[in-house]
């Protein structure tokens, strides 16, 4: 089947002379002077939902022509239950109005702010709920990803501790917050005298469900299996202020992290560590317009007297970035984005386990300058399967922008590759002018084709309150360098990150190395 990406980099060996050939030929055409076949962006048609987004609108369409059932529908949604999926309902107003909707018609508010519910809804019920007075957006809560980044016992040495210890700051009187995905073992270190006991915790078993007992932050949950990886992080923390008192939490959502961080509010808590990275949910100056965005809980956290160290991001190596006034290439009538000289796509390899019957999840995310809540530029983001020839019938990337509420530049795609193989990142301009930045990071555990070793941190690392610093890696034996994989600035417009650095991949009790 003929290749049809005209842009792509010989990866085969060649001749020197054909190299040389080919580098004179003029991208999109062939070495005989032909037109290559062009790629074409997939005719979908519009969307029937637009407030849905493109994601949960296939979805909802694919049931509505039954062409899937509602329960396999709603498995291919980060969070689900049965025939009801997760989502977040952004509105301008008629909170109450909707909240009440959706009790009438079987869904399940559970977080319920100024301008968004978070809720189980049925997901024939979210085509006309994309329709209600005041809603401007669905989408669907994508759990957050966890990082391994720049806490570990090593840091006691390096970051010399144990002076600050025997000069009598041992943590006193301090309470702090540790917020992960999960903290096995914590019981069992804190019988062997690695850990103190805890002085609250607050664990989530779904989205606005949770208990205070710390066991129940040990076990895994239906979105994360069981880490030992905020354990590691109370270790740590215990050994270099060794009379603190530590909170634990593992919220699941944006309105649950808020929640989490009015609850340790009222615990006395002014340290919040948090090794986990969201979404993007703003334009990328360190503000949201969003309420339940955790750069916004940030800023109500430090405005309470919290002092909030995130990690920067782990994802240095699944990031591209582009301020350059010809990063868009047209051929044949369709504009591509271009990540490298001539090459319009983004290559990466997936590993999928055999034995993993669910597959291996695939997100990317794509943002561009453009007014959030009223974009104009519409870019659409694919996914290119290099084993089939093929478009993966991927969910998500084509979102709407035309400058109405709620159209933001910003496309998420997120799919569950079953097969190991090499995919291809594609980017298409729909319409619009180009904007003065694009930007393209992945969350999962691979590395894309085209790096631009910078504009990598993700959320809220790019908060811009001072009350943040994000945390980037370097490795406890070279504390001079960065690690490779660590998230680094700038920031898209422009401002230093991370604010400051850590140890990494050193050892614990727990048996883990980060």
């Amino acid at each position: 089947m003929l290749r049809r990406f005209p842009f792509r980099s010989l990866a085969v060996a060649v001749s020197l002379f054909l190299l040389i050939v080919l580098a004179l030929v003029a991208p999109g055409t062939s070495a005989d002077g032909q037109d290559d076949q062009t790629p074409t962006i997939p005719d979908k048609g519009e969307l029937k939902y637009p407030n849905l987004g493109s994601a949960l609108n296939d979805l909802v369409v694919g049931v509505e022509d039954g062409e899937i059932s509602e329960g396999e529908a709603a498995g291919k949604v980060a969070i689900h239950q049965e025939e009801l999926v997760a989502v977040t309902i952004y509105l301008s107003d008629n909170v109450d109005e909707v909240v009440q909707f959706l009790e009438d018609h079987g869904g399940d508010p559970r977080n319920v702010g100024e301008d968004y519910i978070e809720a189980y809804v049925p997901v024939t019920l979210l085509g006309q709920l994309s329709q209600q007075p005041g809603v401007t957006r669905v989408r669907e809560i994508v759990p957050p990803q966890p990082e391994y980044g720049p806490i570990t016992s090593q840091g006691v040495h390096t970051h010399l501790a144990q002076a600050w210890n025997d000069a009598g700051y041992r943590g006193q009187g301090i309470k702090v917050g540790i917020i992960d995905n999960g903290f096995e073992g914590f019981s069992d270190l804190i019988i062997g005298g690695e850990l103190t006991a805890v002085a609250g915790a607050r664990c989530y078993s779904d989205i606005g469900q949770y208990s205070e007992n710390p066991a129940d932050c040990e076990i895994g949950n239906e979105y994360w299996g069981p880490s030992v990886h905020g354990t590691a992080v109370a270790e740590t923390i215990t050994d270099i202020a060794p009379e603190a008192s530590i909170y634990i939490a593992r919220p699941i959502s944006r309105g649950d992290l808020r929640d989490t961080v009015d609850w340790m509010i009222s615990q006395g808590v002014s340290v919040i560590n948090r090794s986990v990275s969201s979404t993007f949910d703003g334009p990328g100056d360190g503000t949201s317009p969003y309420t339940n965005s955790p750069l916004n809980t940030v800023d109500f956290a430090v405005s309470e007297g919290i002092t909030w160290a995130n990690s920067a991001g782990n994802h240095n190596q699944r990031a591209w970035f582009s301020d350059a006034p010809a990063f868009l290439f047209t051929n044949q009538g369709e504009k591509y984005v271009v990540f490298d000289g001539t090459d319009g796509s983004n290559d990466f390899y997936v590993h999928v386990d055999e034995e993993n019957e669910d597959g291996a999840l695939v997100t990317l995310q794509l943002r561009w300058q453009d007014a959030w809540g009223g974009a104009t530029r519409n870019f659409d983001l694919f996914l290119w399967d290099t084993n089939t020839g093929e478009f993966v019938e991927a969910y998500g990337g084509r979102n709407l922008q035309s400058g109405s509420p709620g159209h933001n530049p910003y496309e998420i795609l997120s799919y569950r590759v079953h097969s190991s193989g090499r995919y291809q990142v594609v980017v298409f301009h729909v319409s619009g002018s180009e904007p003065g930045w694009i930007q393209l990071l992945g969350f999962g555990p691979y590395a894309i084709e085209h790096q631009t070793g910078s504009h990598s941190v993700t959320n809220p690392g790019e908060s811009q309150n001072p009350g943040l610093l994000a945390v980037g890696a370097s490795h406890y034996w070279d504390t001079h360098t960065i690690a490779n994989y660590s998230s680094r600035g700038p920031t898209p417009d422009g401002r230093v990150k991370p604010d400051i650095v850590g140890t990494a991949c050193g050892e614990t009790a727990s048996d883990e190395h980060y």
